[in-house]
């Protein structure tokens, strides 16, 4: 098909927009997770100085403990407070670096803290040598107060202007989420002229549709929990994502020249990145609040690990690096366990090794350390050739938050999550995890998980979607407020072959169920007017309606599941969602 000098033209200036829009929109995306982090910082200052007077409390009320009853017993806190406390002093020192005036308010503080705690010592030293009465003197000139009270009063400063601190950047997150959200909104509009664009050419005609969807939704976010600030942030990003990544596979499926093929893998991979930030910060607060879970499912070792390093196959041959892949032979075929949670901790460590390596090898080599008639123990190492670790970091490494040093995350990106992720996800699962790394060596990662065995038979994967051509037409009700997934749910309801109507919100979508009959119900949960669980409580409780409902949300933590199923809804499927699951869902629970 012969393009004109004008289509050439247009079509250039169509993809230089699109790079345009990816570019800015990582780049609030990177100063929002950038002013994240500095949120959690001030908690974390707020909390070592809480923590630094608890401890010094306790000093106190020990060495009067001792010097009213002469038990030794009470001398314990002022023995174990003390390398807690230089513990969170060395803390907020790392924490406040970049704050001159708190730097000033922090060396007064540790001043008068040697002090309160060279009064309490003093305390219990005049009570062995001469008496109580002696020191009971000492207690009466109420010089530990006074201490105790500068050092109440200079905390509590410190704290204040953290909190102030708080207000100006939960303000420019604001912002920068805002900036974020409408980037990410005009990379997916962009995407659809590129397809409308692509579709003119092939009839040999030129006319362009702007779509120009606007999606607003301010960041209401409550400071109190940083867990539901969390949350929050996954469900507003995951929502563009999921129109994003949505229409960028079907346009990957569509006649593409090799540029714009390119062009939409870019697209693909940035989008893919994003979302595997997210979950990491996700996970983490469900760690935090106790809410991480792990399933025990059959799955084939060898193959998993090949699937998975076959992910990072394209980026080492980009980078010029040779991938060697090591398992062990005697490891069990098919063994019990969470084989998304292993994939994600293996990704990550590989992202890190890929990352930091510029020429030479990684190596990842599977091994088995021991088993018993029930359990397999083995061990994953993740070697690279790159440029290594300092010994005095490694220690570190591990943290939440927490790079090599200040300037990796400058050079080489990242948030300094993943490793953290890596480190809870096995140990809560049980097992250890460690690093051995020299500088300009390279480094590597290693860690042990324990699998259960079974005789279960894997049934082999489908990996491309196979629609059923005895099925009968089912009819869908669509429940979703915004128009850029509407669309997208049009496209893929369509490829399925099924009848659908289209309510923007939950009240009318009761307003159809009123008049017309469906096979089933996909039930977006956040919609204005009424939403997905409004509306499912009306339709079970009120209507007393038993047609199937999935949820579709944004929402993965436990409790969102949980609350769509004590709700009423028979299943759900998050965003960015997967057609091969959502149909396989339907079919399911329709019972064709």
């Amino acid at each position: 098909m012969k393009i004109t000098k004008d289509s050439f033209f247009i079509s250039l200036i169509i993809f230089a927009i699109l790079i345009l829009v990816v570019a800015f929109s990582l780049k609030n995306i990177y100063e929002l997770n950038n002013n994240s982090n500095k949120v959690i910082h001030t908690y974390e200052v707020q909390m070592d100085l809480a923590n630094n007077l608890s401890l010094l409390k306790d000093i106190e009320t020990g060495a009067r403990g001792f010097a009213l009853t002469g038990n030794t017993a009470y001398t314990e806190p002022n023995v174990l407070a003390k390398p807690k406390i230089k513990k969170n002093i060395l803390h907020l020192q790392s924490l406040i670096k970049d704050n001159p005036l708190q730097i000033v308010k922090l060396d007064s503080l540790k001043q008068l803290i040697n002090l309160k705690i060279a009064s309490s010592r003093e305390i219990i030293n005049v009570r062995k040598q001469l008496g109580l009465n002696a020191a009971i003197k000492i207690i009466s000139t109420q010089k530990g107060k006074r201490i105790m009270d500068d050092i109440r009063k200079l905390s509590y400063n410190m704290d204040k202007l953290e909190e102030e601190s708080l207000i100006d950047r939960n303000k420019i997150a604001v912002d920068s989420y805002f900036l974020a959200q409408l980037y990410v909104v005009l990379g997916g509009v962009i995407s659809i002229l590129i397809a409308t664009f692509l579709m003119i050419i092939n009839n040999q005609s030129f006319k362009l549709k702007k779509h120009l969807l606007k999606s607003e939704e301010v960041l209401t976010v409550a400071l109190s929990s940083k867990q539901q600030f969390l949350s929050n942030m996954s469900h507003e990003i995951r929502t563009p994502m999921n129109a994003i990544l949505g229409f960028t596979k079907i346009m990957l499926k569509t006649d593409l020249a090799p540029k714009q093929k390119q062009y939409l893998d870019a697209i693909k991979t940035s989008s893919d990145g994003l979302i595997i930030l997210i979950d990491d910060i996700l996970d983490l607060a469900k760690v935090d609040a106790g809410k991480m879970t792990f399933e025990e499912i059959p799955f084939k070792m060898e193959s998993s690990i090949s699937s998975m390093i076959q992910v990072f196959d394209l980026k080492i041959k980009e980078h010029n690096l040779e991938l060697i892949k090591e398992y062990d032979s005697k490891i069990p075929e098919v063994l019990l366990g969470d084989k998304v949670r292993l994939h994600q901790i293996l990704l990550n460590l590989l992202g890190n090794a890929l990352k930091f390596t510029t020429k030479g090898k990684i190596t990842v080599a599977v091994r088995l350390l021991n088993e018993d008639e029930d359990t397999t123990t083995i061990e994953f190492a993740i070697t690279d050739t790159g440029i290594g670790i300092a010994e005095d970091e490694l220690e570190y490494i591990f943290e939440n938050f927490q790079q090599a040093t200040s300037s990796s995350s400058r050079i080489f990106g990242g948030t300094g999550l993943g490793l953290g992720i890596c480190k809870q996800l096995v140990e809560k699962q049980g097992g250890t995890i460690s690093v051995k790394s020299k500088i300009n060596e390279g480094a590597t990662f290693s860690f042990t998980l324990s699998f259960k065995k079974t005789n279960a038979e894997i049934k082999s994967e489908i990996i491309e979607l196979k629609l059923n051509d005895e099925i009968k037409i089912i009819k869908v009700l669509l429940a979703e407020d915004i128009k850029l997934n509407q669309l997208l749910m049009k496209i893929i309801l369509d490829d399925f072959n099924f009848k659908y109507d289209i309510a923007d919100n939950g009240k009318i979508a009761i307003e159809k169920l009123q008049t017309e009959s469906y096979d089933i119900i996909l039930m977006d949960l956040q919609m204005p007017e009424m939403d997905g669980y409004e509306a499912t409580a009306y339709i079970r409780d009120i209507m007393n309606l038993k047609i199937p409902i999935i949820a579709l949300t944004a929402d993965v933590t436990t409790a969102d599941v949980e609350k769509c199923k004590a709700i009423g809804m028979n299943d759900y499927i998050s965003k960015p969602l997967d057609e091969r699951v959502l149909y396989t869902k339907i079919i399911e629970l329709v019972g064709r």
